[in-house]
């Protein structure tokens, strides 16, 4: 440890200490860094959640935890409740740099990860300079920012201490963090302050600090981002800010990937915008600024680097941060396939026993045709074999928008003849945000056809209403996948063109799933008599523009409407029954046509397709075709129609 740090950790900072959750009043404790990270690194085994806790400030006189009682606040703390793919190991390293503690809490399992984070302040800040640290910090540290809980930010909040039940003392995992301490002298002025410009004393000495500092690998995205701070403060445009932070990045001895250059910086702008909503700091309309010049991307930066693994929402069968589409005709049951896909990601459990969620997230259900009644019918049907855990976790990630009696378009043609995106799509992801934060795992829409304005047959238009949907994905950081119909001349099997409208739809999201029901010669075929069976449907994809389509599945709907996976091993039924038949009923070929030929018949099988079938039978030593007279399966027939 080096002397700057040991130094630092005899500084004696405040913490109140609550017995349980219900303690209004609490113990005050003066004590030094290293004392308090002990203590709070020293695990707490219990059956109960309900355990000590923690504030890391001081109270006033009254000693009482309410947010005007703080004084002073000496660490910050981030409650990591979905770390968004992030695993414990990846959250140390991005974190590395402070001084502090990472650990899982009580809740926390392998299936749905929660981590708490405390960062130790050099020196304690009074209560009323809080929030502005707090949001500064993560500006400067937007990687990390993308993975808090933001409603965890209330001054007067107590935190569990590290703590965990005893049947899950494999699974928790808790790190001291040896960087330095938070120094909170250069995060006490609010980063879009107006009275802070770019030719302030204290703006010219950060911009310098970090075009002159030593950024590690650890610490990259954190630079980048107070970069691109201050030079929108400094007045420049987006086009410029994004080039001279391309500029910068290219400077560094392992360069981050173009695309996560790209992202932070339209993170950063996209929050100063937010911020201020008419102008930028140039003094310009935000609705009328435009990019100066394209960016071009440097093949260098890209190879400099190796390219990011593919994040999943559901495992080989949804990708993150896309627009996809699943089409169907009206009534095979796109709605309940869509019911299942979101429950399946918001309570983190497999998609019909194959494809594992990455973990538990958050999904928004845009309905357009059902209400809320109808919704609630088809939640309760599909969950119905859910266990308690994956129950409560449904409850807590998934929320509906009951959009069916209402006209709330996401594009619509103007005076001039020309699609534009409406505003509904922004209000909608405004309001997600303000509610439920900006840490979306899935958006549904469905269908598409309620929130289309124009003419779908039009590929201007259709593709207009892709954008809309990019937009959502964008704004929430998510993925989005919508329902569709498939037009009056689709075939039974899967085909992208069997899409409704305009190519254009197709051609602009990067996946599709195509939903079919199972007619009944094929059921017959492979299943056996349709008549014993429930109806079955055929989920294949159609269009992968990412990785190797997702194998194809047999569903069967239950009588309620929902589905689950048809497990029967499918198998030639067809074969078998003829050979059956032809046992016992001492016919000729001839005959066997006459009798059983056509579609409507037992088989299902027309006149020609049916002598096909009996000359197969015989090519494969099954049945012996005497030229007049009756046909005779034989041993190895019999054991095959009897197997």
């Amino acid at each position: 440890m080096n002397a700057y740090l040991q130094k630092n950790l005899e500084v004696k900072s405040d913490f109140a200490l609550f017995n349980n959750i219900k303690s209004v009043t609490a113990k005050q404790a003066h004590k030094s860094l290293r004392t308090i990270t002990q203590q709070l690194s020293t695990p707490i085994e219990s059956s109960q959640k309900d355990t000590l806790l923690v504030g890391p400030y001081k109270l006033g006189p009254e000693e009482r935890r309410a947010n005007q009682n703080i004084e002073s606040v000496s660490a910050l703390v981030f409650d990591i409740d979905n770390p968004n793919g992030y695993d414990f190991d990846d959250i140390v390293a991005l974190t590395s740099g402070y001084f502090g503690i990472l650990h899982t809490t009580w809740s926390h399992s392998a299936d749905a990860p929660r981590y708490r984070l405390v960062v130790h302040l050099k020196a304690e800040i009074p209560a009323r300079e809080f929030a502005v640290v707090r949001d500064n910090f993560l500006f400067f540290n937007s990687e990390l920012a993308s993975i808090v809980d933001k409603a965890c930010s209330d001054i007067s909040r107590a935190y569990y201490w590290f703590s965990y039940p005893p049947e899950k003392a494999n699974e928790a995992q808790c790190c001291v963090l040896m960087g330095e301490l938070l120094d909170p002298s250069n995060l006490r002025t609010p980063i879009f302050a107006e009275n802070v410009t770019g030719q302030s004393p204290i703006f010219q000495s950060q911009l310098q600090n970090i075009l002159q500092g030593d950024v590690t690998e650890g610490s990259r995205n954190k630079h980048l981002a107070s970069l691109v701070g201050c030079l929108i403060k400094k007045g420049l445009t987006r086009a410029e800010t994004y080039d001279e932070a391309s500029k910068w990045n290219r400077t560094l001895p392992s360069p981050l990937p173009s695309n996560e250059v790209e992202r932070t910086h339209n993170s950063i702008w996209n929050t100063h915008l937010r911020n201020n909503p008419t102008t930028n700091l140039s003094g310009e309309q935000t609705q009328n600024v435009r990019s100066e010049r394209f960016n071009l991307i440097p093949a260098a930066g890209l190879l400099a680097t190796l390219p990011p693994k593919r994040d999943w929402v559901i495992q080989d069968f949804l990708p993150s941060k896309i627009v996809a589409a699943v089409i169907a005709a009206g009534g095979t049951g796109k709605s309940y396939l869509a019911m299942h896909i979101a429950v399946c990601v918001a309570s983190g459990t497999p998609l019909f026993a194959r494809h594992q969620t990455r973990s538990a997230a958050k999904v928004i259900f845009i309905s357009g045709e059902d209400d809320q009644h109808e919704l609630q019918r088809r939640l309760h049907k599909v969950m119905a074999e859910l266990s308690p855990q994956a129950r409560f976790l449904v409850s807590q990630n998934l929320q509906f928008i009951d959009l069916a009696d209402s006209f709330e378009l996401f594009t619509e043609r103007n005076n001039k003849g020309e699609i534009d995106i409406t505003k509904i799509p922004g209000l909608i992801c405004d309001q997600v945000i303000n509610q439920i934060g900006s840490d979306i795992g899935l958006v549904i829409v469905d269908p598409v056809a309620r929130f289309r304005g124009g003419e779908e047959n039009l590929a201007a238009d259709a593709t207009r209403f892709v954008q809309a949907l990019q937009q959502i994905r964008d704004q929430l950081n998510t993925s989005v996948l919508c329902l569709h119909h498939v037009n009056k001349g689709a075939g039974t099997g899967g085909n992208q063109n069997n899409a409704r409208g305009s190519s254009a739809f197709i051609d602009g999201v990067r996946l599709v799933f195509q939903l079919n029901t199972l007619l009944e010669p094929e059921i017959r075929k492979l299943y056996g008599n349709p008549l014993t069976l429930p109806q079955l449907l055929t989920l294949q994809s159609v269009k992968s523009n990412y990785g190797r389509p997702a194998e194809p599945m047999i569903l069967a709907r239950r009588d309620d409407g929902s589905l689950e996976p048809f497990d029967v091993i499918a198998k030639d039924h067809q074969q078998n029954d003829l050979l059956k038949e032809i046992e016992v009923c001492n016919l000729s070929k001839t005959q066997f046509k006459e009798f059983y030929g056509g579609v409507k018949k037992k088989f299902g099988l027309a006149e020609k397709a049916l002598l096909e079938k009996l000359e197969q039978l015989s090519r494969e030593g099954f049945i012996t075709i005497p030229n007049r007279g009756v046909m005779t399966v034989t041993e190895s027939g019999k054991k095959l129609a009897n197997s």
